[in-house]
């Protein structure tokens, strides 16, 4: 999942409201009802986007104890960066200077500040890979 993953989805709604006030404007039903299915068809994509990311933060916070979000500042190997986007355990990061994002493992080489760490609970097996700064 990119990190534009969501910009994504706000795309796919914006071109669905697009579709339906344009097929309101056309006279012929059947554009409408075309334009009304592929409007439908686009929503959809931005909910099944916005759910994935959801289940990947939400598998983060149950087997790391992080409560993540996008947005928060981090650092990956001692260099700071602003979380952009998730991806299954993964967390896509913006590391400064970088041109491009950063795939990381939720645990690997990430420092996180006070506060973000909400766990051990339930899986306490991964519990000493997860750093906070002071």
């Amino acid at each position: 999942m990119s990190a534009a993953i969501l910009t994504d989805a706000d795309e796919f709604e914006r071109q669905a409201r697009k579709l339906t006030d344009d097929a309101w404007l056309a006279g012929n039903w059947e554009a409408r009802f075309h334009a009304e299915d592929r409007a439908e068809e686009l929503r959809e994509d931005a909910r099944n986007i916005r759910a994935r990311v959801k289940s990947s933060i939400e598998h983060i916070r149950n087997y790391y104890g992080l409560a993540l979000r996008v947005g928060l500042d981090v650092k990956h190997e001692g260099r700071p960066g602003v979380i952009v986007g998730f991806s299954g355990q993964y967390v896509e990061v913006q590391i400064e200077g970088d041109d491009h994002t950063t795939t990381c493992h939720a645990t690997a080489e990430m420092e996180y500040p006070p506060g973000t760490r909400v766990g051990p609970d339930p899986d306490e097996r991964f519990a000493h890979l997860v750093q906070t700064t002071a």
